[in-house]
């Protein structure tokens, strides 16, 4: 009797230490777990912050930063992946503590998968709006080329005699092959670009679809006022010719 109360006296510590081993190892595990739910805690309050950049230079800045987090992300995922491993081990090697084990290692993964939809969620509006912020400065750059022709349509110099007036009809031509080679450079390329983001459904499809009309109204004045001078200019040569 005495052998047996000894046995199970034994059998009792040596359970009890178990379980203080279990339980010093489900600490340890929690410990990781819980280092990682603060990191995705932190980025989840950096990712819902609504701040896309208002410059060209202000986006890129943001676009390099995500992709600085998109690497801490990667190495995150793998360390989040190593820990359910080892709790997955905790689980076969029968710990007291599995089902809770179980538990956080779901609700781990849940929340670094929820932390990748941000991402990618916060990704894609940063190079939408990068695109955005493209088209405009394209536009700007385009409109500011047509106003800077629109002086050359305003001149009211129509020539004194047949010479002159031959010199700037010359002019006009040059001035016209200027123009057309503008409309396949500048026109077409704003164009084929304010497509593209229309028909990916841009958030700033209004913006853009304004903006793009804007510029191709002052284009179409820019073309009529040219046209106008030109035939201005044929009408004073052949007045001159008829002298």
């Amino acid at each position: 009797a005495l052998n047996q109360a000894w046995t199970e006296l034994q059998q009792a510590a040596a359970s009890r230490g178990q379980k203080l081993d279990e339980s010093n190892t489900y600490q340890q595990f929690l410990t990781k777990v819980e280092e990682e739910e603060a990191w995705i805690s932190e980025k989840q309050q950096l990712l819902g912050v609504e701040d896309y950049g208002d410059t060209m230079a202000a986006v890129q800045g943001l676009i390099k930063k995500h992709d600085a987090f998109d690497a801490d992300y990667s190495a995150h995922r793998a360390r989040c992946s190593d820990i359910c491993t080892d709790g997955d081990q905790l689980i076969e090697q029968h710990n007291h503590h599995s089902g809770s084990i179980q538990q956080r290692c779901e609700q781990l993964k849940a929340k670094l998968d929820q932390l990748g939809s941000l991402a990618a969620r916060r990704r894609s509006r940063l190079h939408d709006n990068s695109a955005y912020l493209q088209f405009m400065w394209k536009a700007d750059v385009v409109e500011s080329w047509i106003a800077d022709k629109e002086t050359h349509v305003r001149n009211e110099d129509y020539g004194r005699d047949l010479s002159s007036v031959q010199t700037l009809l010359t002019k006009q031509e040059t001035f016209d092959a200027g123009l057309t080679a503008f409309e396949h450079e500048g026109i077409q390329n704003i164009t084929a670009l304010k497509d593209q983001l229309v028909q990916a459904n841009h958030d700033q499809t209004p913006a853009i679809k304004q903006r793009h009309s804007d510029v191709i109204k002052r284009w179409q004045v820019l073309l009529q006022a040219s046209d106008a001078r030109k035939q201005n200019l044929l009408r004073m040569q052949e007045q001159f010719r008829q002298i």
